[in-house]
Formats: structure tokens, C-alpha cells, sequence
């Protein structure tokens, strides 16, 4: 089984850093993986359908890509980072990268979970690493 890690740098009311650590064993991609649920937050946010806005993404991946999704039965793709691309891509200068249908047309699956999903990573010895700055939110608008 692949190793995947997620491990909270810094978690405050508004403001959350992940880092997510994968390593292959060879034995597939990982489709919709579960990197952050609501009920791993402290404290949880006080919404039905949570959301999280991607702040900037930092990513080291050797031999494959991953998409980071929203949602889990239909997830919803937010940013794909691919392999040998830029380490660092900051989206703060526009509030950053959310799923639109938590506020337009919510699907019925929207639980406010971030998933992972690769591309290449069925080869044994694909490993990486993503770091994501998210910023939790219930609103439309970015807050300042």
C-alpha cells in the first residue's frame, strides 16, 4: 500500500498548512484520496458545507502529478500540480482557488473534503511532497 502522510504545520481559526508526504509501493494511483475532512479541524467550522480556499501550494513530486479535488462522490478538480512544474504557485492576490459549487449549486457529496488523486504515481519509487496553505472559509468573498 502507498504511503500517505498529512501531517498540520500551523492551524488557527482561519488559517490551516498542511503537508502531504506520498510515497509509492508500486501498486496503483491514488484516486480521491482523503488529505483533510471538516472533523479534522479544531475547531470545526460551524457550517454544514465547509469549504477551503487554496492559498498557495508548494510541491516537490519526482515521476508523477496530483490533482487536488473537492468532494468525494463527484469530486470537483481545484489544481493539478504536475510533475517538474514550478515548486510554488501563490493564488492570495485573487482569494484564492474554492470549489464554486459549495455556493452556487451544492451537490449532495460536497462534505468540504480536500482529496488527492494521481498520475504516474503506479511506479514504484514515485515519491513527493505538497504543502498547502488553505484558508478556511464559509464565505463567498474572500476575507481580508
Amino acid at each position: 500500500m502507498a504511503q500517505v502522510t498529512v501531517r498540520k504545520v500551523v492551524e488557527g481559526q482561519s488559517h490551516l498548512v498542511l503537508k502531504v508526504d506520498l510515497l509509492s509501493d508500486g501498486t496503483g494511483e491514488l484516486a480521491d484520496y482523503i488529505i483533510l475532512s471538516p472533523s479534522d479541524l479544531n475547531p470545526v467550522m460551524p457550517n454544514t458545507i465547509p469549504a477551503f480556499r487554496i492559498m498557495q501550494v508548494w510541491a516537490g513530486l519526482a515521476q508523477f502529478s496530483a490533482t487536488i479535488k473537492a468532494g468525494t462522490l463527484i469530486p470537483a478538480a481545484l489544481w493539478t500540480v504536475a510533475q517538474g512544474a514550478d515548486s510554488h504557485t501563490d493564488f492570495r492576490s485573487f482569494g484564492g482557488l474554492i470549489d464554486p459549487n459549495v455556493y452556487n449549486n451544492p451537490p449532495s457529496d460536497d462534505d468540504g473534503k480536500l482529496t488527492i488523486s494521481t498520475s504516474g504515481f503506479a511506479a514504484a519509487g514515485s515519491a513527493g511532497t505538497i504543502v498547502l496553505e488553505l484558508r478556511k472559509t464559509n464565505q463567498a468573498t474572500p476575507s481580508p
